[in-house]
């Protein structure tokens, strides 16, 4: 069972802008099975404001979870002037939001529902093993240029929702820097790493394609007792990425910051000035009248912090 009571080392939404709020509830809800938390058909001017928007700027949103889990949700928000895809053109390599994983139960009988359904893949399910784990796994094509990964664990099965999936173990980031993305997210959420894997060799070069001598480091960043809601970075090492943070940006599409709740506002605010943290003061928005702080990660990753007390059940 998830905490009655907010997880402060899981993020609870990750925020990805659409241009058509149907189609994306469509996927999520209908297809994906997530419960609608909330929904704001019409500006709000606090979370506006808080993101350097106009009051009008912001005209749809919707909060989504999956059924039986508290966080690591969807917060979908549609613009009133929807701007380019934040990965149009990206590289493999380039540092950018990339991906949002999904839990699966059953991937090949999903795989073949979506696909009739009209959904596009990179690639059939296919098999990988790290140290002795299988893992199944298929890079669905998502709306607005999100990167979907459809993945299935048989020997350790992730919680999923009646409709066969679970939306998000975590969001991929790719950074230039990954220990000082690490010591970030330490400072600031006090974020534990749960899993470190380091990839070389001729095999992992010709499959991602690196150059001679690269490597790839990947950290995730969470709660080991929490499966939902963490961050996993991965660096290429040996290459050059263009950095594409600053695309990450209202009113582009796609994936653009995560949301954290915070118990303790008030220690955030104390440790959070030396690490750029930047307080908006009490706001009314979809999250309920609440303070608000935000930062800005090594990479480029906005982070918003939403004050949300305790509360025992």
């Amino acid at each position: 069972m998830p905490p009655l009571k907010p997880n402060p080392h899981a993020y609870a939404y990750v925020t990805i802008s659409v241009a058509d709020m149907e189609q994306a509830l469509g996927l999520w809800v209908e297809r994906f099975g997530m419960q609608l938390v909330a929904r704001r058909d019409g500006t709000d001017p606090g979370l506006a404001k808080a993101w350097g928007l106009a009051a009008p700027d912001i005209v749809d949103q919707a909060l989504l979870v999956t059924p039986g889990m508290t966080q690591g949700g969807v917060h979908l928000v549609r613009f009133r002037l929807p701007g380019a895809a934040v990965r149009d053109g990206a590289a493999p390599t380039d540092s950018v939001p990339k991906s949002v994983d999904i839990a699966v139960s059953g991937l090949a009988q999903r795989y073949e529902e979506l696909k009739a359904a009209g959904y596009e893949f990179r690639s059939p399910p296919g098999k990988l093993e790290t140290n002795g784990i299988v893992v199944f796994e298929t890079h669905m094509k998502g709306p607005d240029g999100v990167n979907l990964v459809l993945l299935e664990q048989p020997a350790h099965p992730e919680h999923v929702g009646p409709k066969g999936f679970g939306v998000a173990p975590q969001i991929v980031l790719t950074t230039p820097d990954n220990q000082r993305e690490k010591a970030f997210l330490q400072s600031l959420l006090g974020l534990q790493e749960t899993s470190y894997n380091r990839f070389g060799g001729p095999e992992v070069e010709k499959t991602i394609g690196l150059p001679k001598g690269a490597a790839l480091d990947i950290r995730i960043l969470g709660d080991p007792a929490y499966e939902y809601g963490r961050l996993e970075l991965v660096q290429y090492e040996g290459v050059r990425p263009a950095n594409l943070y600053p695309r990450a940006k209202p009113p582009a599409r796609g994936m653009l910051s995560v949301t954290y709740f915070v118990t303790d506002f008030d220690a955030l605010l104390g440790r959070g000035g030396a690490l750029g943290l930047v307080s908006h003061g009490r706001v009314a928005s979809i999250f309920g009248d609440v303070r608000l702080a935000s930062a800005t990660s090594p990479t480029g990753l906005r982070i918003d912090l939403v004050e949300r007390p305790a509360v025992e059940r």
